[in-house]
């Protein structure tokens, strides 16, 4: 979306979705992803409580908050937003509940991705005047253990004495992305692969002594085929850092092995991991050969169907798509200046809703550089094998 009131795009959204500032939010869903959310509701007074069909819980408390049957919330509420926090599956079964129950998605009840990501942060800063941030990463290195066809970042481009980013400037963005954030769901540290990072505990330890109190989830994504050295599993266990694995399995069977090293590392020094689901396919992002020459409006269009969750700081640089700034790098594309913020040069006292705009998808221009070079949603029309490797 193109900037047309630059601070103030959202401002009679937000007035409708406060409600006059007398809004409540209940969490449907004691689970993992209700937990999660909860933990970053919980210090906050429209947080009033949760929603679950497990008669076991209901009348117990979680983080402090009651757990109510459905008939019973709308029993004690007249107005107050749901959010559903469950998996795939069970979303289902609970909007179903909810229509029938005369309640209506985006009026009365919104999923957890979508909250998280858009509703929470309009919330938290037009009522709380600070700034939520849903996904964000720091990428310390392009170099990487695989050379995948299609990387999303295009890492099978780098040669293997590329240079890292230097911990300086690992420091630096830590220090400018949480001079403006108040709160993050997730960050990350990534690569490449980030374990090749030399000074990876020095980096943990950094972020972890100064700003783990702002981050709900603290994440290395690896592709499981280094294991952490004791430095790093110490520092991990320090400041709860969380590894996601990577599955090429079908692709790579031989990385069967290296994961279950790597798990059984993590599980001896209860250091908590997720090994995801085993991908069969990617989407081919059309890096190499699309190369757009639409008009401004149709860019527009295609930025606006992206919607890509993740965001990078590097340096003072806060860039919308992390590919945006890999790739162009990787593969000599150029960085599109209007495609990220300088978080330095955010000072004026709006700066705030500037900063939710940009992360809900509004710019100078409606789009970036790097929709010229991306199929963007429509890159789920393109898969590919996943985890394909490059010859070497």
């Amino acid at each position: 979306m193109k900037w047309r009131n630059k601070g103030n795009e959202l401002d009679m959204y937000a007035e409708t979705l406060l409600l006059d500032k007398s809004i409540e939010i209940f969490v449907f869903g004691c689970g993992i992803i209700g937990s999660r959310i909860g933990e970053i509701l919980k210090d906050y007074d429209v947080f009033k409580g949760y929603i679950d069909n497990d008669i076991r819980k209901q009348g117990c408390k979680k983080v402090g908050r009651e757990v109510y049957s459905l008939d019973a919330f709308l029993y004690k509420k007249d107005k107050a937003y749901i959010v559903i926090a469950a998996s795939k599956a069970n979303e289902k079964v609970i909007e179903k509940q909810l229509k029938e129950k005369g309640l209506f998605y985006g009026k009365d009840y919104f999923f957890a991705t979508e909250f998280l990501q858009r509703i929470w942060p309009i919330i938290y800063t037009y009522l709380y005047n600070k700034v939520f941030v849903n996904l964000a990463q720091i990428s310390l290195t392009e170099r990487c253990t695989l050379k995948c066809k299609k990387c999303a970042h295009a890492c099978y481009a780098v040669v293997n004495d590329a240079k890292d980013l230097s911990l300086d400037e690992v420091y630096k963005s830590a220090d400018a992305f949480f001079s403006k954030v108040d709160y993050i769901q997730e960050f990350v540290l990534i690569g490449g692969e980030p374990l090749l990072y030399k000074d990876l505990s020095e980096a943990i330890s950094y972020i972890g002594e100064r700003y783990r109190k702002q981050i709900n989830i603290f994440c290395i994504t690896t592709n499981g085929t280094i294991l952490p050295s004791e430095e790093v599993l110490e520092m991990c266990k320090k400041y709860n850092v969380f590894f996601s694995v990577s599955n090429y399995v079908k692709q790579l069977p031989k990385l069967k092995k290296h994961y279950a090293r790597l798990i059984k590392v993590l599980e001896d020094n209860n250091i908590a991991y997720v090994l995801g689901r085993e991908e069969t396919e990617w989407m081919d992002y059309g890096f190499e050969y699309v190369n757009r020459e639409d008009s401004e409006e149709e860019l527009i269009k295609v930025f606006s169907s992206c919607n890509t969750p993740c965001r990078e700081v590097r340096g003072n640089k806060y860039y919308y798509c992390v590919m945006a700034r890999s790739v162009s790098e990787n593969l000599g594309l150029g960085v599109g200046q209007e495609d990220f913020l300088d978080l330095d040069k955010l000072t004026d006292d709006n700066y705030k809703k500037v900063l939710l705009e940009f992360n809900l998808g509004y710019s100078q221009k409606g789009y970036l550089d790097m929709c010229r070079h991306c199929h963007g949603n429509k890159a789920k029309n393109y898969p590919i094998p996943a985890a394909e490797q490059v010859e070497r």
